[in-house]
């Protein structure tokens, strides 16, 4: 996209400058308020951090200082165990109880500080709150893409009444009345255009690469920008009843039909603690021992089991960061593994979402190198997306540009230009039929016709080119066993053909709507298939919620893309995709080997503690132990080289993903169009 120089333009455009990437993502991610809770949680867990370090330091200093320590300990305990006990007794007053693993956790933090083991006590309630924390974050996206869109389509308009602007809100907008937009401002409402001509943005609503010249008798969507010329449009759907009104509908219905995370723990919850509660009742009453009592009490929270989870993502986020990737659903690490299908945005994902010089045709005997020194003379005069594609190529090949002067250009239709008295142009083919050019042909390819007087010159075709790392790309996501890639975008069929067959992909859907990618996505889960969406912009955002995994690529993501994905590829560079799922799949593996250590200590140690074979101090330090074997097999995603190097493979090379498909294509509706 453009940038226009309008203030409103800059803030909306999902193509900011990269030194703003992280302040816009911040403000993407979180409300004041939200923001505010996360700060006040954070300040808690790091005062309880620094307590328990300085606790632990006094007691490495001075061993006469042991009570002190402990003291210092247990204030950090308490610190950061406030808010959990809190949930733990609300849990277990509500009706029905919930919140299982917390009453669990509080019960063992009381029975580690009976135990003296003040490092436990506030140790797992610090992590499991860290932990907590990066769940509850994914939950905020879907609601700031609507937030986003809702912005997009609240805007000020122009309306004409009785023959007189009035300055007006988009939603006070109705059906049938007149606004004029100009240059670099937003359509406010979907319409048709009644009089003028202008070049459209049209990729963050339908994800065209090319911009679109309108006309009168045209349709426009609201979103959309104005690059030039003066547009009387006639409005015909406002708020929820345009194109990004239905968005915002389908976009909360998809997020609501998201199931949420359920963690293993939890699952178990309700039956392990009224277990542990009997065991420890039962060994108190046959043995009459406290002491074994509070042992089992003490081993009884799976702490590596809680910190499973945890731990590995902290891990994973960290290493992630590293190549700016950033983790924002927890559900990526536990779906990705099922995932067999790959579908692609290409304008801005795996493009470069700008038109460039792809080739230069010639008639009537010109020479190709003379026809673009032409057309580039004229195109300094426009800053039009295909004069400035012009214009790059001119200087790329460091042509000598001759003189021009009187430079006119025609909104929406082309350029012209005088050179040595003589009136060159570039533009539609339309236009320079209607300026009396011969030999003009409309053939339905991206670019612009040459015209010296009223002679065709040649063509320039124009190419939304695919980066130059997408092909080995695309070579790794199929070793890593993605089965079906395919392309779904906005632009035009022959476009989208194009780059499908360089890559070598497996099926082609061009020219749809953000619905009718959703419905696209859809179909391919009802074949049977796992589908992950990889987008930029807001016409991929419904597309993003409902597939199974959502990826947002580039450096310059739209925010309400941003909101709909459950990752988020903060670079340019396509190679961090084939990197997040290998970090996905190892961190799963790592969290499965934390799961089986955590669950063969915990039925362990309860052993142990219940037949009397270890003290609380013993069980209390056996705890630890199992807790550190999960920080440190965890800690084994920080090193990004592994990530790069290793997955999960089979005898074949390849990752074992999804099954067959349940059904075929050729069962099911054509969903796409409806």
């Amino acid at each position: 996209m453009k940038k226009v120089g309008d203030s409103t333009m800059q803030h909306l455009s999902p193509f900011g400058e990269a030194s703003e990437r992280g302040s816009r993502i911040r403000a993407t991610a979180l409300s004041e308020h939200e923001k505010g809770t996360i700060a006040h949680r954070l300040h808690i867990n790091m005062l309880g951090a620094g307590l328990l370090l300085v606790g632990l330091i006094v007691e490495w200093v001075s061993v006469n200082q042991t009570e002190v320590s402990q003291l210092i300990q247990a204030a950090a305990a308490l610190v950061v165990s406030v808010g959990l006990f809190g949930k733990a007794i609300r849990g277990f007053l509500a009706n029905p109880t919930r919140d299982f693993t917390e009453q669990l956790v509080a019960l063992a933090i009381l029975a580690a500080m009976a135990a003296g083991d003040f490092v436990s006590a506030a140790l797992v309630p610090l992590l499991l709150d860290i932990g907590h924390l990066f769940e509850e974050r994914s939950a905020l996206g879907a609601q700031t893409a609507i937030s986003r869109l809702r912005s997009l389509c609240t805007r000020q308009a122009t309306v004409i009444v009785d023959g007189k602007e009035h300055t007006v809100s988009s939603e006070a907008l109705a059906r049938g009345s007149t606004v004029i937009v100009r240059p670099g401002e937003i359509i406010p409402a979907d319409g048709k255009v009644i009089s003028g001509h202008a070049s459209l943005d049209q990729s963050p609503v339908t994800g065209e690469s090319d911009p679109n010249d309108v006309k009168p008798g045209d349709a426009v969507y609201t979103g959309t920008i104005n690059l030039d010329g003066v547009l009387h449009v006639e409005v015909e759907r406002t708020g929820p009843d345009t194109v990004l009104g239905e968005v915002i509908r389908i976009l909360r219905e998809v997020e609501e039909a998201k199931l949420p995370v359920v963690r293993l723990l939890e699952r178990g919850a309700s039956l392990y603690l009224p277990i542990v509660i009997s065991l420890a009742a039962v060994v108190l009453l046959t043995t009459g021992e406290l002491s074994r009592f509070v042992t089992v009490l003490v081993v009884a929270c799976p702490c590596a089991l809680v910190l499973a989870a945890p731990a590995a993502l902290v891990a994973a986020m960290s290493a992630a960061t590293g190549q700016s990737v950033l983790i924002k659903n927890a559900a990526f690490l536990e779906r990705i593994s099922s995932v067999d299908t790959l579908i692609l945005d290409k304008t801005g994902t795996i493009t470069h979402g700008r038109q460039s010089f792809d080739a230069l045709t010639t008639v009537g005997g010109f020479g190709s190198t003379d026809a673009l020194r032409l057309a580039a003379a004229v195109a300094q005069g426009s800053r039009h997306p295909a004069s400035l594609a012009i214009a790059n190529e001119a200087s790329r090949q460091a042509l000598d540009i001759p003189q021009a002067h009187a430079y006119q250009e025609y909104s929406g239709r082309g350029v012209e230009a005088t050179i040595n008295d003589v009136v060159v142009r570039i533009g539609r083919a339309s236009w320079l039929r209607e300026c009396g050019v011969e030999g003009i042909i409309d053939n339905g390819t991206a670019g612009a016709w040459i015209a010296q007087g009223d002679t065709a010159v040649g063509f320039v075709s124009l190419f939304d080119r695919a980066r130059h790392e997408t092909e080995q790309v695309i070579s790794d996501l199929r070793a890593l066993g993605f089965s079906r890639i395919v392309l779904l975008t906005g632009d035009k069929e022959t476009a989208a053909q194009r780059i499908a067959d360089q890559l070598g992909l497996d099926k082609v859907v061009a020219e749809v709507l953000p619905a009718e990618k959703l419905a696209e996505v859809r179909r391919e889960q009802q074949c049977g298939r796992t589908v992950l969406m990889v987008g930029d912009g807001v016409n991929d955002a419904l597309a993003l919620s409902a597939a199974d995994v959502g990826i947002a690529v580039g450096g310059r993501i739209n925010d309400v893309a941003l909101g709909g994905a459950d990752v988020a590829i903060l670079s340019d560079d396509l190679t961090r995709l084939p990197f997040a799922v290998r970090l996905a799949d190892r961190t799963r593996r790592i969290i499965f080997g934390n799961v089986v250590g955590g669950v063969a200590l915990s039925a362990g140690l309860l052993a142990l503690a219940s037949l009397g074979v270890i003290n609380p101090l013993a069980g209390a330090l056996l705890h630890n132990a199992g807790a550190i074997f999960v920080v440190l097999n965890s800690a084994r995603l920080l090193d990004g080289r592994q990530v790069h190097d290793t997955a999960a493979e089979t005898g074949d090379g390849k990752i074992s993903r999804a099954a067959e498909p349940k059904q075929r294509d050729e069962d099911l509706p054509d969903l796409a169009r409806h």
